[in-house]
């Protein structure tokens, strides 16, 4: 979940439904900061899902805002690095929603159906 509120404070938050087959002792992405998700007031928030093992070595939700820092509008930078992480890893499942401070938002996916998510504004 991203919240922009009406002061433009911008929060991230997730969750895990935990790996099926986990090795003993892992975490997972949700509690790294930057992997699971991230929020930045200047610039926006993105928040990754899927195999988390993976995303969290690409600390998927920070690398998403910093393309927006540089620039690129939400679904482009979730899109940045989707197509970064596949190169490596073409067989993972994920998926990343990110908005900007202005409203903006945009979704990018690799490996999954990942075709709805909820934007609401003005609630």
């Amino acid at each position: 979940m991203i919240v922009v509120d009406f002061e433009n404070n911008i929060s991230a938050g997730t969750s895990t439904n935990g790996a099926n087959h986990k090795i003993p002792g892992r975490i997972g992405d949700s509690p790294i900061p930057g992997a699971g998700a991230y929020a930045d007031n200047d610039i926006g928030g993105a928040v990754s899902t899927g195999d988390g093992d993976i995303m969290m070595r690409f600390v998927s939700s920070f690398q998403t805002v910093h393309y927006m820092r540089e620039g690129k509008m939400p679904a482009e930078a979730a899109e940045i690095t989707i197509r970064a992480i596949s190169r490596k890893y073409p067989n993972f499942r994920g998926a990343i929603v990110a908005v900007d401070k202005k409203g903006n938002f945009g979704a990018a996916c690799h490996g999954m159906d990942f075709s709805n998510f909820v934007c609401k504004i003005n609630i």
